[in-house]
C-alpha cells in the first residue's frame, strides 16, 4: 500500500462516486484518463526521438507481446 492518505482518496473517491449519479463523476474520470493518455502518448514520442529511446520501445512492445500469447 502507498501511505495513509493515498487511502483516504481512494476512499473519498469511492464514496464521491457511491453518492453522485454517473453523469456527474463520468465527466470527472474522462478528464483524468484523457490526460493519462495524452501523457503517455508524448512521452512515447519524446522516446521515439532517440536510438536508446527507440530500443526501450522495442523491448517493451517484444515483452507486451509475449504477455498476449
Amino acid at each position: 500500500m502507498r501511505d495513509k492518505s493515498h487511502m483516504e482518496q481512494v476512499e473519498k473517491w469511492a464514496e464521491y462516486v457511491r453518492n453522485n449519479p454517473r453523469d456527474k463523476w463520468k465527466k470527472v474520470i474522462n478528464l483524468l484518463m484523457n490526460a493519462t493518455y495524452q501523457k503517455a502518448d508524448e512521452f512515447y514520442k519524446r522516446l521515439e526521438k532517440t536510438r536508446e529511446g527507440r530500443e526501450i520501445l522495442a523491448r517493451l512492445k517484444k515483452e507486451r507481446l509475449k504477455v498476449k500469447d
